[in-house]
Parts: structure tokens; C-alpha cells; sequence
């Protein structure tokens, strides 16, 4: 187990009386790449600017192995940012701006010839179709890294790019930080790419942590419905239903499989993947949409609208009448007031 690096201990912030953070407390571990996830104005950037010196909390402390380091200005920080918008020099060269940071810390020519070519090697492109698409973006990551931070910090940095080219720089950003041996700290708002690049995600709602694990522990075991909302595509469907004796019963008094001491009522969430054909459930199609080898469903019960994941070998149109089976370990029950996992 890795080494304890960062450390923010209830941390506040607030702007013009609304609160982006309350009461955060989060640790991230040396060498690990841990991504900040959640929507639009959850406090991610915020808990990243806090980090890398950009914002003063109204209140907690950050601490860098165990030092204070809550009122360090950035360039004073063990710590390098990559923004969304490069912030490139359009003035300079590509090495220029490389050796940027290096100048103003009044290293030497030979020191920072070194380090711009360690920096345009770790940095080099795979394929042409690579470099011309996400020049500027690599340009900026290598500006950071010849630093030789403790910890990057990356602030949607692929969220320009195009598909192809973002899931390109994804792998390129793991090998990057494996071969680096640094920490990384990553901003998203899309849950699949949390989930392909990272160690572990820290998902986040209205300035508040509501989970912290790797991507396989925080789509199969949620701890609320916020995140089992959150992760997965298609998303998870929820159906109101009354828990006891082994099952669940929607209005209409149909019975789905539910094994939990729980009793009484609740709001039950089905992952897409829990369904297949080859049931006793009989449902008619609403929809069909093809996805390569899957076919996405959508269909209702007791006129609450569910989708699932079908195999696209037997093929299946809207209208048709389908007999499903429900796995119950793709199943979770949650309160229906507070969204707690039950």
C-alpha cells in the first residue's frame, strides 16, 4: 500500500455565499492516479485549484507529507497543473515553452536542454494521426512534467479533443504516469473515463464526497443512488416496489426476485446487464437500439420505464413481446426519501 501524500482535512469554500465544498476531507496516496469525478459544478476544479495552490479554503488545511502547506503559493508547491485551456505561449517554440518554468527558476542551459529532450521523449508521439490533434495538449503536459512535480494535477485536459484522439491520450496518460512515478490527480465529468484510466475515483455532488473507490467497487457496490445513477451506460433503472419474504412487488403485484433482510418500502435499482431473454417476465418493447454485439432495450413495468442490455444474437424490434429473467445480483435497494443504499 502506497504512502500517504496529500492530505485535505475539512476543507470549506464558498463563493458569494454558496458552498462549493463542505467539510471535505480526502487523502491521496503517493503514486497513485485518483480522479475527481461528478457533474458540473460539484467543487472537482475547486478541490484541484485548493490543491495546487490556486484557491485559499475558507477553512481546513492541505497538507503535503504532513507539512501545512495551506497558504504555499503554486510555484512554491511540489505540485504542477495542466488547465483545461493549455495556456500555451503562442510567442514561443515548442521547447520555449517546455523550458518556461525551468527559466524562472533560473536553472541552467545545459540543465534545461537535458530536460526538454527527457520531457519531447516521454512525450513523443505514437502515430502522426496522434501529434496533429493533440499537439498543444502533449506540449502542455510536457511543460509540466520537466518540473519533476511530486504530483500532476490535471483539469479535464482531454475535454477538446475528439473521441478517437481523447481515448488515444488516455493510455498515453497511464503509461506516462507509470513510467513518471508520480502521483495523479485528475478532473472528469465522464464516468466512463474515470473508470478506464484510474486507480480510484472520488466521486463528488454539491461540494460533498459521497464515494470513494476504485471503478469496478463503486459500479458494483453503490453507495447511494446518486452513485449508482452516475456510473454505468445505459444508466441503472429504477422501479418502486415492496420488500419481504424474498421478493420485491411492484403495484401491479408483480414479483421480482430480491434477496435482503430489508422489509418494507423501498426503490429498487436494476443495472442493464441484470436482464437476459429466457424468462417468465413477459415485457413489450418500446425500443431498440443496436450498440454492436449488445442491443439496448427499453420497456416498462408497471409503467415505469426500464432499459437493459441484450445479447445481439437473438435480434429483437420495438413492439415485439419478449420473455426476460432478472439476475438479482445486479439488483440494489435504496431508500426512496434519502437515496441510501438499504
Amino acid at each position: 500500500m502506497s504512502t500517504k501524500l496529500l492530505d485535505l482535512v475539512n476543507i470549506t469554500k464558498s463563493y458569494d455565499g454558496v458552498t462549493i465544498l463542505d467539510d471535505l476531507n480526502l487523502y491521496i496516496r503517493e503514486n497513485e492516479f485518483l480522479t475527481l469525478l461528478g457533474p458540473s459544478g460539484c467543487g472537482k476544479t475547486t478541490t484541484l485549484r485548493i490543491l495546487g495552490g490556486f484557491e485559499t479554503p475558507d477553512a481546513g488545511k492541505v497538507l503535503f507529507n504532513g507539512q501545512d502547506i495551506t497558504q504555499l503559493p503554486p510555484n512554491k508547491r511540489q505540485l504542477n497543473t495542466v488547465f483545461q485551456k493549455y495556456a500555451l505561449f503562442t510567442h514561443m517554440t515548442i521547447a520555449e515553452n517546455i523550458a518556461f518554468g525551468l527559466k524562472i527558476k533560473r536553472k541552467s542551459k545545459a540543465y534545461i536542454d537535458d530536460k526538454i529532450k527527457y520531457a519531447l521523449k516521454l512525450v513523443e508521439n505514437r502515430s502522426p494521426a496522434l501529434l496533429s490533434g493533440g499537439q498543444q495538449q502533449r506540449i502542455a503536459i510536457a511543460r509540466a512534467i520537466v518540473n519533476e512535480p511530486k504530483v500532476l494535477l490535471l483539469d479535464e485536459p482531454l475535454g477538446a479533443l475528439d473521441l478517437k484522439l481523447r481515448q488515444d491520450m488516455q493510455y498515453e496518460l497511464i503509461r506516462l504516469k507509470n513510467e513518471l512515478g508520480i502521483t495523479f490527480v485528475y478532473v472528469t465529468h465522464d464516468q466512463e473515463e474515470a473508470m478506464s484510466i484510474t486507480d480510484e475515483i472520488v466521486l463528488m455532488r454539491q461540494g460533498v464526497v459521497q464515494q470513494v473507490a476504485g471503478a469496478h467497487e463503486m459500479y458494483m457496490d453503490p453507495a447511494n443512488s446518486f452513485v449508482a445513477s452516475f456510473m454505468g451506460n445505459p444508466p441503472i433503472s429504477y422501479v418502486d416496489v415492496q420488500v419481504g419474504g424474498g421478493s420485491a412487488v411492484l403495484e401491479n403485484g408483480l414479483r421480482l426476485p430480491c434477496r435482503s433482510d430489508y422489509a418494507g418500502h423501498a426503490k429498487m435499482g436494476i443495472r442493464p446487464e441484470a436482464w437476459a431473454l429466457g424468462g417468465d417476465l413477459s415485457v413489450t418493447l418500446t425500443d431498440v437500439e443496436m450498440r454492436g454485439q449488445d442491443q439496448v432495450v427499453s420497456f416498462t413495468l408497471a409503467g415505469q420505464p426500464v432499459r437493459a442490455i441484450l445479447n445481439a444474437e437473438e435480434y429483437v424490434r420495438p413492439g415485439q413481446e419478449v420473455h426476460l429473467r432478472l439476475s438479482e445480483k445486479r439488483c440494489y435497494l435504496f431508500n426512496p426519501e434519502t437515496g441510501v443504499r438499504l
